[in-house]
This record gives structure tokens, C-alpha cells and sequence, in this order.
């Protein structure tokens, strides 16, 4: 009975004193050795016969604390004295006003640089004797200690902290340096920011004529997707499209196109040469230059150098040679033959390559009732199989048209393309570009780039008149 009675007596004195720690917690202030601890003091301990002793650490163990909290109080055993940590570095309360000469000169500058390229940052002090370099990634500062990676750091207890394989996660991040000199206190560097410039985003959409036109349309495009050749020894009619029934004649196809039907022949040649295909008549009124477009397919023989296709007009009472340029997909092929006219050599096998003629009708007194001529030619006396096909046949004025092409500006260059026979007048580098289309269908094409590289393209498709 008596262990049981002193058993329940220290259970009361067990509750007794938590209840008494556990409201001294709760309060404002605490007090050890005293009931009545100063107002302006969390912690007020009294004695008479002993001290306060913080954590002992060597100036090695202090300086391997992991991000140490603006505050914290330490006995640096190597130094014999009280060290605290002002947020940068660590101070020590011993000795008196410093007369150090350690001063920061150059201060690191923000840099900026690309995803994947390299950085540094630098210091210069008088006096300076050691350097550590401080991250912030965004919480706190912390030494730099290792060499790491995204970015590898290397030099960072040099006056030049150097960091390789930046990645765009070191976006606003923060350096600094800590300078010691040969006497306290040490000097900390202003904080300098790794900016990371980014490639270009994709432009806005390009803003422009999605159907334009270089030139007007004097007839409408003759697809040959069905027969509307005229055949005889001559033209009933000038309103027609004619081919003499001499020679291998210019014939419909329905297949061969480009797409769908086409005109032409394909023939084994015995000394024969070539026969033509005449547009109908074509009012040109108005106009000192005018083009033919069309697209042909044909054959090609080392042996046959001679193998051509030539191109005149029947205006004013007689034939005219005024060409003034033929381009094959917006390459200038015109070919000059003296008096036999201008036109282009089948110096290679083509399919369905667009061929533009261009004929000056400047000195052309009746331009109402124009007839134009497509004769190819073959004289080679062999077994090779010469073919020629046209197709998508079309006369248009040559008076040129401007137009302009933008996207957003968002301070980068900007690098165009158009089709092939378009020609960029003003503007290749900047957001807006003037020029002026040609015959080909394709894209507008837009490619930022920066000091960085080049973004993504935006792309605009086009159609030209007929």
C-alpha cells in the first residue's frame, strides 16, 4: 500500500509539472531561473554560477552549414570567438574597427545568353585574397561548391566564376562573390542576373493577299481537258487553237496533263521539222508587253543538241521574233537562234515545268487581233522517240502589281521566302516585305531567328491569276 500511495504521488507531480511547462510554453515570454522574464526578451535566463554556451564549432564545421539562417549564433573555436551570420557571411564580435582596404572595384554585370552556351561572371577588388561565389536560385543564397550541372560550374573561389551548358531553368538567377581580404571584414559584390534568351515563338499569321496576281489574265487557262484542236492545212478561223495535219500533227491527249488532258506528240523524227500549235486570236489592246504561260513536259537526247521549242507572233501583216525573255520555273532559259526567233533548248528531260514567254508588243500598231505561235522542233534522223506535251496554256499582261506581306514585329529578324518566280522588293530581314508575284502558285514562308538561332516558320499559301 505504501509504493501504491507513493506511486499516485508522482503521477500528481508528473501532471503538476506538465501542466506547468506546458502554460510556460504558451506564454509571451520565458523565463529560466526567474518568474518574471523582461518584456522585450522571448528567452531571459538567470544566474549566478553559470553561462549561456552556444553550439562550439571550428571555423571548417561552421562553414559547412547548409544555408545558414540570417541570425545564427556560434563559438568559432579557431578564431576564440562569438561568430553570427548577417544573411552574406559570417562576422565575429571580436576585435575592434577593421582597417581593412578590401574594396569591391568592378562589380559582376547580368548576362545574357542562349540555352546551351556558356556564361561568367566577374569581380575585381584591391586587397582581395580569396573569393566565393553565391547562387540564388530563387530562396535563398547559398556558397557555390561543387562544380554541379545544368549549369557546370567551374572557378567559383576565383575572381571568375564560370558556368557551362546554361539551360533555360537558370532564367533570374542570381550571382554574387565574397571577397576576403587579408583583415576583416570581407566585402560582398552586388547581385548580377543570368538572363536566358529564348529562341523566337512562331509569328503571327501572315497577313496578306492569299490570291494574287502579277500580272492580268487576257484569256482564260486552256487545260486541254478536251479536244479543242483544229486540225488542216490551214486555219478555218482565227478563233480557234491550230495545229497543221502535216508532219506528226500537235494532237489532244487526254492523259499527260499536268493534270488531266494536254497537246502535243510524241514521234520518232526522219529529218522532219517541227510543227506549232496556234492560240486563238488575242485582244492585247492597252499593253506594251505581254506573256505566255504554259506547262510542258519533254524529252531530252545528248544526241540532239539542236532540239528546241521556239515562239513568235503574227501581228500587223507578218510574223514578229519580239521576245524579250523565256523562263522555265523562274530561271531565265531564252535561247536566241538569229533568225529563226527565241525560245529554249531541251537541254534536259522536264515534266510539267512552267515556262513563261514574254513578248514586247510596244511597236505593235493593231493589238486587237494578235495570233501566238509554240513550235517545237526536231531534226534529228534517228529511232529516239521526241515527244512534247503542253498544257494549262494562258496569255496575260505583264504590268506588274505589288503587294505586301507582314506578321507581328516582335523584334526578331525575319527571314522570307516566296515562289520561285516571285521577286521580294523591299523589306527581306523586317516583319513586312513588298513584292511582287509572279506566275507560280507555292508558299509565303517566314522564319524568325535571333541571336540564339532561328524559331519556327509561319507559311502563307498563294495563288496567282491565270
Amino acid at each position: 500500500m505504501i509504493f501504491a500511495k507513493s506511486k499516485n504521488q508522482i503521477r500528481v507531480l508528473f501532471i503538476v509539472n506538465f501542466v506547468f511547462i506546458f502554460s510556460s510554453l504558451y506564454s509571451q515570454n520565458v523565463g529560466i531561473n526567474t518568474d518574471t522574464p523582461d518584456a522585450s526578451a522571448l528567452l531571459e535566463l538567470q544566474s549566478n554560477e553559470s553561462g549561456f554556451l552556444p553550439p562550439r564549432l571550428t571555423q571548417i564545421q561552421r562553414d559547412a552549414i547548409n544555408n545558414p539562417a540570417t541570425g545564427l549564433i556560434i563559438y568559432n573555436i579557431s578564431e576564440g570567438c562569438i561568430n553570427y551570420y548577417d544573411g552574406a557571411l559570417w562576422l565575429s564580435l571580436c576585435g575592434g574597427v577593421s582597417t581593412s582596404s578590401l574594396i569591391i572595384e568592378t562589380q559582376p554585370a547580368n548576362v545574357s545568353e542562349c540555352a546551351g552556351s556558356n556564361a561568367s561572371f566577374s569581380v575585381s577588388a584591391t586587397e582581395g585574397v580569396t573569393y566565393q561565389w553565391q547562387v540564388n536560385t530563387g530562396s535563398d543564397w547559398q556558397n557555390i561548391s561543387s562544380a554541379g550541372t545544368n549549369p557546370v560550374y567551374s572557378n567559383y573561389t576565383t575572381a571568375t566564376i564560370n558556368l557551362s551548358g546554361i539551360v533555360a531553368g537558370n532564367n533570374g538567377w542570381l550571382y554574387r562573390c565574397i571577397v576576403t581580404g587579408n583583415t576583416p571584414p570581407p566585402a560582398v559584390s552586388n547581385a548580377a542576373t543570368l538572363n536566358i534568351i529564348p529562341l523566337p515563338t512562331i509569328p503571327s499569321a501572315i497577313s496578306g493577299e492569299s490570291y494574287a496576281c502579277g500580272s492580268s489574265p487576257i484569256s482564260t487557262i486552256q487545260e486541254f481537258n478536251s479536244d479543242v484542236l483544229t486540225h488542216g492545212t490551214s486555219p478555218s478561223s482565227t478563233n480557234i487553237w491550230f495545229a497543221p495535219d502535216y508532219h506528226p500533227p500537235i494532237a489532244f491527249s487526254a492523259t499527260g496533263g499536268c493534270t488531266g488532258g494536254c497537246a502535243g506528240y510524241a514521234s520518232s523524227w526522219n529529218n522532219h521539222w517541227g510543227n506549232f500549235l496556234r492560240l486563238p486570236e488575242m485582244d492585247c489592246s492597252g499593253n506594251d508587253e505581254v506573256s505566255i504561260s504554259f506547262d510542258v513536259s519533254h524529252s531530252y537526247f545528248s544526241s540532239h543538241p539542236n532540239d528546241w521549242c521556239r515562239f513568235y507572233m503574227w501581228a500587223d501583216g507578218e510574223y514578229k521574233h519580239n521576245i524579250t525573255s523565256v523562263t522555265i520555273n523562274g530561271t531565265d532559259v531564252t535561247y536566241d537562234s538569229g533568225m529563226n526567233g527565241k525560245g529554249f533548248q531541251f537541254t534536259e528531260e522536264r515534266t510539267c515545268a512552267h515556262v513563261v514567254v514574254t513578248f514586247d508588243i510596244s511597236a505593235i500598231g493593231n493589238k486587237t487581233n494578235i495570233l501566238f505561235y509554240l513550235e517545237p522542233s526536231c531534226g534529228y534522223n534517228n529511232s529516239n522517240a521526241f515527244y512534247v506535251w503542253f498544257d494549262n496554256i494562258s496569255v496575260n499582261t505583264s504590268g506588274s502589281s505589288n503587294f505586301d506581306y507582314s506578321v507581328i514585329n516582335e523584334g526578331y529578324t525575319y527571314t522570307w521566302q516566296v515562289p520561285t518566280d516571285w521577286t521580294i522588293n523591299s523589306g527581306q530581314g523586317s516583319n513586312i516585305i513588298s513584292v511582287t508575284p509572279g506566275s507560280l502558285d507555292g508558299d509565303i514562308i517566314v522564319t524568325p531567328s535571333n541571336t540564339c538561332g532561328n524559331g519556327p516558320s509561319q507559311t502563307l499559301n498563294v495563288s496567282t491569276c491565270p
